[in-house]
């Protein structure tokens, strides 16, 4: 089995819109309120944070690997090697949240797969039915 990626496209493009319009919102305030350098020390800090967020988001990600699976949060990479896996699970509602879970009863959650959602969210939906697919193969190999 080879390398899958899974992100969600909405949630990039929805970022980089909320981040033009807080600019563009935060930027006038900026330039009414204050002047010189310091006007220039907070239209940078603003870039720099919306820059941030932007990457940080651009990068959300799961990755299914032959030898596990690289979950990319926001602020930390995990790596979850497969016969540690136990299952993966998804709340499916307004806000939903995919996670695995570990045989030591962690619970790791997917930055990618959580957030506002349509009814039948399509990259949490293939997300689970891939890793559910996998672990019934290595349960069979195991057997």
């Amino acid at each position: 089995m080879g390398t899958t990626t899974f992100r969600r496209p909405s949630a990039r493009v929805a970022i980089v819109i909320i981040s033009v319009f807080v600019y563009f919102v935060l930027a006038f305030r900026i330039d009414e309120l204050a002047d010189g350098l310091t006007r220039n020390v907070l239209t940078g800090l603003l870039v720099g944070l919306l820059v941030a967020l932007v990457t940080q988001t651009w990068r959300l990600a799961v990755v299914l690997r032959p030898d596990g699976v690289l979950v990319r949060n926001s602020w930390r990479d995990r790596f979850l090697p497969w016969d540690e896996i136990r299952g993966i699970d998804r709340e499916p509602g307004r806000i939903q949240r995919v996670s695995f879970l570990m045989a030591d009863g962690r619970v790791v959650p997917c930055d990618a797969m959580r957030g506002w959602a349509s009814h039948d969210e399509p990259h949490a939906k293939a997300l689970v039915q891939a890793v559910t697919a996998r672990l019934a193969a290595q349960e069979q190999q195991a057997d």
